[in-house]
């Protein structure tokens, strides 16, 4: 893969936009793709990070699997997405894994070249903060929904959330298993069929397989309120 095509992902992600032109050839330099297959690990839990890794393509997920075998995942990671800065900056050990759900492409920025623009270019600084500052609140609010709302709740917000990010609200795709969803909204996947079955019954939603159609939005998201 050309150093072209990783200038270009590089300039697309919101941490390097205000860069010049050579720092971001820079970068891509010292940069590496890694493909990886449906099921291959990125890495393992208890592994230190080596750099910045930014999604290209592909889906991941970040979990941890307890000592009786049971897996929680934390975040479901789309392209263009970035994950493990928090890691990077500690300098500790991942407490989490990442393998890939789909066949998945990775850009790794090495933790040097990082260290090294952090310690030279503020602009870069500051937009790493904002970065893992909407990622905090992304957590508090996750944290938030799994103490104090219903499973019926949980997951109309989750389909809420990933709607607004959709071409068409009204017509989304489950971007995981329903497994995996289950398991990031901390829920049984027995109680995610029926709370969809639920909303399907209350004509809110309409369901096939992975599609799901929201048939009132208004109505969908009052029922989220409580109201």
């Amino acid at each position: 893969m050309s150093k072209l095509f990783i200038s270009q992902a590089l300039s697309a992600f919101f941490m390097f936009k205000e860069l010049s032109a050579e720092q971001i050839t820079s970068i891509a330099e010292h940069s590496q793709l890694i493909d990886y297959p449906k099921g291959t690990s990125v890495f393992n839990r208890g592994e230190a990070a080596v750099g910045l890794y930014i999604l290209l393509k592909g889906q991941l997920k970040l979990g941890v699997t307890s000592p009786q075998g049971s897996e929680k995942i934390i975040s479901i990671v789309s392209p263009g997405d970035s994950f493990g800065e928090a890691i990077l900056f500690l300098e500790r050990q991942f407490p989490v894994y990442a393998q890939a759900t789909l066949d998945s492409q990775v850009l790794l920025v090495p933790k040097s070249l990082i260290f090294s623009m952090l310690d030279n270019d503020t602009m870069f600084a500051r937009k790493m903060l904002a970065g893992l500052s909407v990622r905090m609140h992304q957590l508090v609010q996750d944290i938030e929904m799994l103490s104090l709302q219903s499973c019926t709740q949980r997951f109309i917000g989750y389909l809420l959330q990933i709607s607004a990010d959709a071409t068409d609200a009204s017509n989304i795709t489950l971007p995981a298993s329903k497994s995996t969803i289950a398991s990031l909204l901390n829920l049984t996947p027995e109680t995610l069929s029926r709370t969809m079955a639920k909303l399907q019954q209350l004509g809110l939603i309409e369901v096939n397989g992975k599609d799901v159609m929201i048939i009132d939005v208004k109505k969908l998201r009052s029922y989220d309120l409580g109201t």
